[in-house]
């Protein structure tokens, strides 16, 4: 796999060596390992410090699954309390079958599946990939999920690779199905966004839809640094973002709907912290102002809209026997001609930041 020199180990940023099982031996690679039969390669850092198993074709590159095998002082770090809950959340998630393809199974609470609606939610599906080159050797799908929706897998035609990196591995063997099943060429790497497993400069584009407001309040600004890092020169990186209680036309339209998210969006972060319960998924948007004020190359960034409504509007207002269907068209059209102004004050953005040399 020719990717491999473009990779790095996560706690000690050195590159990383391929060893094969037979190989084991020379290192102390922990005796866990023996157990699993399909397991036949692995990658070392080159101190020789840590090891991390190559599972089907699934890099894990992640810092928690890493086995220390030096002498000395385990430099890998702890999830902190809201980091530990995504992990667990996704990692937990179940999946269920549409179209032939695998979703995560809450998807039906995000995404408006109605027939009738489908025409303007496959438009925002594949809004993203207006922004970005459409051709190059290597896309980078951070936090890619399955990879469930048809028009998602759309978003890495003209790519020789996709690389799939994800906290989840049941989400990477899930995507390498869908992949395979597309006819197409993936890499798929258990790693995080906060601190990628890659070289710098190392894609061509990149990608990151629905991730980062995910991602605690004080760690989004190394998140999006370290996009930039791994994007090549001259390249384009997507991030899709949700401004949700900052969207004035959720606000106003949803009103007193609105109101009541807010109010158990933040009832929610004080009863995680008091009672145990299943994983809960963090989320905190940041301002458009905040991007425009945070990096280095804020001036690089742009905004353009995605979708401006989210999945409560659609249930509110649109409805097939009251025009809903022509309703979305003329939004899907507003969208598109006012795309700078619906970017932040509709729901959803695509925040395109050109990394220039």
């Amino acid at each position: 796999m020719d990717f491999l020199q473009n990779l790095r180990c996560p706690i000690t940023k050195n590159r990383l060596d391929l060893i094969k099982k037979d190989e084991f031996l020379n290192y102390d690679i922990p005796d866990k390992y023996e157990n699993f039969d399909n397991l036949t390669k692995g990658l070392i850092d080159k101190t020789k410090q840590y090891f991390y198993p190559i599972f089907d074709d699934i890099i894990i590159l992640h810092e928690q699954y890493a086995s220390f095998i030096g002498e000395g002082k385990n430099n890998r770090s702890n999830l902190s309390f809201d980091k530990k809950r995504v992990f667990d959340y996704y990692n937990d998630i179940n999946y269920k079958i549409k179209d032939s393809l695998k979703i995560y199974g809450d998807s039906p609470k995000w995404v408006d599946f109605r027939e009738f609606s489908s025409e303007y939610m496959r438009t925002s599906f594949k809004r993203a990939r207006k922004f970005y080159p459409q051709t190059g050797k290597y896309l980078l799908d951070i936090a890619s999920g399955p990879i469930g929706l048809a028009e998602y897998m759309t978003l890495c035609d003209g790519y020789e690779y996709r690389i799939c990196v994800d906290i989840s591995i049941n989400a990477l063997i899930q995507a390498k199905i869908n992949i395979e099943k597309a006819g197409k060429k993936g890499i798929y790497i258990c790693g995080d966004i906060t601190n990628i497993p890659i070289q710098d400069n190392s894609v061509d584009t990149v990608l990151s839809q629905h991730t980062l407001y995910h991602i605690p309040r004080n760690d989004q600004k190394t998140a999006v640094n370290e996009l930039y890092r791994v994007a090549g020169e001259n390249s384009k990186i997507v991030i899709v973002y949700s401004w949700f209680y900052r969207s004035w036309f959720m606000n106003l339209s949803l009103n007193i709907i609105q109101l009541y998210r807010i109010l158990r969006h933040f009832a929610g972060k004080i009863y995680v912290r008091l009672f145990p319960s299943k994983p809960r998924l963090y989320f905190y948007p940041h301002s458009p102002r905040w991007f425009k004020k945070s990096f280095r190359f804020s001036n690089e960034i742009e905004f353009f809209c995605w979708r401006s409504t989210n999945k409560y509007f659609m249930n509110l207002f649109i409805h097939k026997w009251l025009f809903g269907k022509r309703i979305l068209n003329i939004l899907s059209n507003i969208e598109d001609k006012h795309s700078k102004f619906m970017s932040t004050f509709g729901e959803y953005s695509a925040i395109v930041i050109t990394k220039k040399k």
